[in-house]
């Protein structure tokens, strides 16, 4: 009898570590570059997702795209005050800090247009996901 609650209570903790890996965590917005020229603004930047998998990557790549909009990411803080909201995000996605230090990238979501006049911001009905596997 005892041996079986030491067996459910190590049990219930894996569950508990795996429920926090997976959904405890925010991801992580880094190594942040902008591009620019007269007419066209490019904003790329890579997310530690600090997640063990992810089943609906285009779900996901709405909410990253989502946050960097409306510029909800704790630890970086684009300016979009100046130079206007970019016409091009380009978004690498990284399963955790250790995949980021040996560049193993997950996907890369890229929310474009056709045409280059459009920014993310007021044109979104015209832009499009494409999610690209490693």
């Amino acid at each position: 009898m005892r041996k079986r609650y030491i067996i459910m209570r190590i049990l219930i903790c894996i569950i508990a570590l795996l429920g926090y890996l997976q959904y405890g965590r925010e991801e992580q917005a880094v190594n942040t570059m902008v591009s620019t020229s007269d007419t066209f603004y490019k904003q790329e930047f890579d997310v530690i997702a600090n997640k063990l998998f992810n089943l609906d990557k285009e779900k996901y790549a709405e909410e990253l795209i989502e946050k960097a909009v409306e510029n909800k990411y704790r630890n970086v803080r684009f300016s979009y005050d100046i130079t206007g909201y970019p016409n091009e995000i380009v978004i690498s996605v990284y399963s955790n800090e250790w995949s980021y230090e040996h560049n193993q990238r997950m996907y890369q979501i890229i929310y474009s247009s056709d045409n280059d006049g459009n920014n993310v911001k007021n044109n979104a009905d015209k832009f499009k996901i494409q999610i690209y596997e490693k």
